[in-house]
């Protein structure tokens, strides 16, 4: 079958390839996407954390006095003045979508003293009980909090081998 020269234009068989090829494509692509998506959520959660910290440790060293994060395994966390009940900020979390694990806390309580040292914690942030992709928080008795990449659970680089904190 030949063309005519004034023609310009597609073949219905050329269309047909090419909407072939981007739905294999596709197909290919959307569960990654969907996994990336997943892992940004949970490293964006992990980052919050963080600056919810540190700024628990900015407000008792500038006003200071001693600031508490309350933690609550199925519920916001809440940064108090110690001994006071106002609630200053809250850190809003779903645990069925992100699980926050703590460890070595007494009473579900961080505490950060005037002088911005801190009661040492470590909490485990992970999706699906899979440590590949959770992250390691912890912090030090400085006060100091440190994030590890994801999966990592130390500075040399250790895979972090559990979601438990």
């Amino acid at each position: 079958m030949s063309r005519r020269t004034d023609m310009h234009g597609f073949t219905l068989v050329e269309l047909m390839i090419t909407v072939a090829l981007l739905a294999i494509f596709a197909v290919i692509a959307i569960p990654s996407f969907g996994t990336l998506i997943r892992n940004n959520q949970l490293q964006s959660k992990a980052e919050e954390l963080v600056a919810f910290l540190q700024h628990a440790r900015g407000q008792a060293v500038l006003n200071r006095t001693p600031y508490e994060i309350w933690i609550k395994a199925n519920g916001p966390w809440e940064i108090r003045k110690a001994g006071s009940g106002e609630v200053e900020r809250i850190l809003a979390h779903d645990p069925e979508q992100v699980l926050i694990l703590a460890s070595s806390l007494s009473d579900d309580k961080l505490l950060y003293r005037a002088n911005g040292t801190a009661t040492a914690a470590r909490f485990t942030l992970c999706r699906d009980a899979d440590p590949s992709t959770g992250y390691l928080l912890e912090v030090q008795p400085s006060g100091s909090t440190l994030l590890y990449p994801r999966g990592r659970q130390d500075a040399t680089g250790a895979a972090l081998d559990s979601c438990a904190p």
